[in-house]
This record gives C-alpha cells, structure tokens and sequence, in this order.
C-alpha cells in the first residue's frame, strides 16, 4: 500500500488476521502462549495482521516479534534502521519470491515500525534445509509441504537458535513457545520436486 492506496490492502490484511486467531485460539487449548513469532515479510503486510491480531488475544502480556526477510530485499530491516520507511534498490532476485519486495507497505509499516522486537535477514542456503525438514516430518506430527517463501520465519529462528548472541538478543530458550506460519506450499512443483528430492505428493502423501 501507498498514499492514496490502503483500502485493499488493508481488507487484505484483515484475511490474514484469521490465521492468527486460529493459531491464538489452537494454542490456548494446549495452555500455551507464544513468547515469540518469526514472521517472514515480504511488504509486510501478512507480519503487521499477524501482530495485530495476536496483540488483541494476548494483550497485555506479548510476545517478541520478529520479522524475517532474504538478505536481498530487507526492506523492513533498512526501515527499522532509518526509523522510517525506506525502499531497497538493486537485484532483490531470491529463491524466496514471494520476499522479492523493496518497499514496505505504507499500512503495514503503522504497525511494524513500534510492534517489532527485531528484525534479521536469512540467506538462500538456508532454504533447502527448512523445506527438507519439514517434507521429512523431523519437526511435526506429519510432513509439511512448505514452499521457499513460506519457511523464512523457520529459517530465522534456526539461525537464532544456532548463534548465543542471537539467541541471548532474543531470549530464546528452553521454555520458549514459537509461532511459525507456514505461508506457501509447492507453488512451483518442479523446483520444490528438485530441492526436496521428492516431488509434493509424495510428500504430502494421499489426502
């Protein structure tokens, strides 16, 4: 969204506020409450309705937000450090497309700018390993078909997890509860069948 363009965007937005509610809700069942969400951003509209949902739940006691973009285009990060909202130039090609994004939306970065915790960038590397794990199932009851956009809010809590500064920064723990959402499944077959090494009905299995 832009001056003059939010109505959309902003009903966009409020879609995306379902996913939180039902994450919220899920978690309530089991007597837990998230202490931190790695929200993966694009034009950050998905992270700012996931933070504004779950703020309304969870108030006052919230959870560590922290948004997770390609090193290519972090447009948040850049933002967070001009403490205004600021586009990225140059090459923003990632393996993470639907991340491809040099400008954080207008509406979305009213919410983002004081609501974050932390802001980090992961590399292309990463990616391969997030998916892999999720298709063989070490994380979750039963294998995840997750596409490359869908798992950076993973793959910045596994570099977290992997380095102490980092993991003090944040206050990541043993008792710590992570929110993740994954938000893309095989979008483009052929190149999840070659990162994956299976194609996603194998994956997924019969429905």
């Amino acid at each position: 969204s832009y001056d003059g363009y939010e109505d959309i965007p902003g009903l966009v937005m409020q879609g995306y506020t379902m996913m939180a509610h039902e994450a919220v809700t899920q978690m309530a069942v089991e007597d837990a409450r998230p202490s931190h969400v790695f929200l993966q951003c694009g034009v950050g509209g998905l992270a700012a309705a996931v933070i504004a949902q779950t703020a309304e739940l969870l108030a006052p006691d919230l959870p560590r937000y922290v948004a997770v973009e390609p090193v290519q285009a972090a447009c948040v990060l850049a933002s967070l450090r001009d403490r205004s909202r600021r586009a990225v130039t140059g090459d923003l090609e990632t393996m993470m497309a639907g991340l491809s994004c040099g400008e954080v939306s207008a509406v979305a970065w009213r919410i983002l700018a004081p609501a974050l915790s932390a802001a980090m960038t992961v590399s292309e590397a990463m990616v391969p390993e997030a998916m892999r794990r999720l298709a063989d199932g070490n994380w979750s009851d039963e294998p995840i078909v997750a596409g490359e956009s869908g798992v950076a809010g993973l793959c910045g809590l596994i570099a977290a997890a992997r380095d102490d500064r980092l993991r003090a920064l944040l206050a990541l723990g043993p008792d710590s509860h992570v929110l993740l959402f994954g938000t893309e499944g095989a979008t483009d077959p052929a190149l999840y069948t070659e990162i994956v090494g299976r194609t996603p009905e194998a994956v997924q299995g019969p429905i």
